[in-house]
This record gives C-alpha cells, structure tokens and sequence, in this order.
C-alpha cells in the first residue's frame, strides 16, 4: 500500500499553486477576487469568484494551465507636496 502523500489530482508539478484565497487576479482579462476552491480535477480548478470592478454576482470560474493570469497589484500614489 503507498502511503498517502497529500491530495494529487494533477500530475507531479502541475499544481496551480499560485491561486490563493483572497487573491485579486486578471482571469482571461477579466479582473476576479478568488473566494474559495470550488472542485480540482486533472484539467485544471474551478473557483468561486467575485467580480472586481463591477457590479455582478458571485460566479464559479475554472481555470486551467492555458489561461491567461496575471494578478493585481495594489499600487500607493505618492504624496504630492503643498507647493
């Protein structure tokens, strides 16, 4: 019997670590906050996800190894000083 090694559904380094809860990330080009893992399967992960930007309801969203990702960066103006 081989001991249990944690959950794999995906074949070895083909996890999608990088999604996280709570992460804010262009999907596809549509801007999504990530609320939870919905299903993981050996095609790719389905998520629940809420709209960023506009007003829409909470949606489930599967992403896979072909889609494009990138993730939002909050950025901080600088202060202008009184002139």
């Amino acid at each position: 019997m081989v001991p249990n090694k944690g959950r794999r559904d995906f074949q070895d380094g083909q996890l999608m670590t990088h999604l996280v809860t709570g992460n804010q990330v262009f999907h596809n080009g549509v801007p999504v906050q990530l609320l939870y893992r919905v299903a993981l399967s050996p095609s790719g992960e389905t998520w629940r996800v809420r709209p960023l930007f506009v007003e829409g309801p909470d949606r489930e969203d599967r992403f896979t190894r072909s889609d494009a990702i990138s993730f939002l960066h909050t950025m901080k103006a600088h202060r202008c000083g009184a002139a």
